[in-house]
């Protein structure tokens, strides 16, 4: 007897609405991540991660509808590579600064620890 696929349950397909509403989203973080504004772009990726999240189990899609599906999905994905294009040199840059800060950190830590008091 073969058992149940584990990722069946968590397939899950847009509408067509959805995918045209994902999309709108996915141009504005694509403009949010140009203008390097964070914080819209964290609200926006939000926001369509409720969407996704908010896609039905897999069902069927209307014949007509693959089409415009697929292209939707295709648009999106390469609306992502561009976001992701964009965040993850500043995300590194980001990275690096904070490595630097830690090490001073551990610096200093380590030169106050072989102070002496004077008296």
């Amino acid at each position: 007897m073969n058992s149940p696929n584990p990722h069946a349950a968590k397939t899950r397909i847009l509408t067509l609405a959805e995918g045209r509403a994902l999309l709108t989203l996915y141009e504005t973080m694509v403009e949010m991540a140009r203008t390097r504004d964070w914080d819209r772009l964290t609200e926006i990726e939000l926001q369509a991660a409720a969407l996704r999240d908010s896609a039905r189990p897999f069902s069927p899609v209307q014949a007509e509808d693959v089409e415009e599906l697929t292209a939707l999905l295709t648009r999106i994905q390469r609306l992502d590579n561009e976001i992701r294009n964009q965040v993850e040199p500043v995300l590194e840059q980001t990275r690096q600064q904070l490595a630097v800060e830690v090490k001073g950190r551990a610096v200093r830590k380590a030169y106050a620890n072989l102070e002496t008091p004077e008296g």
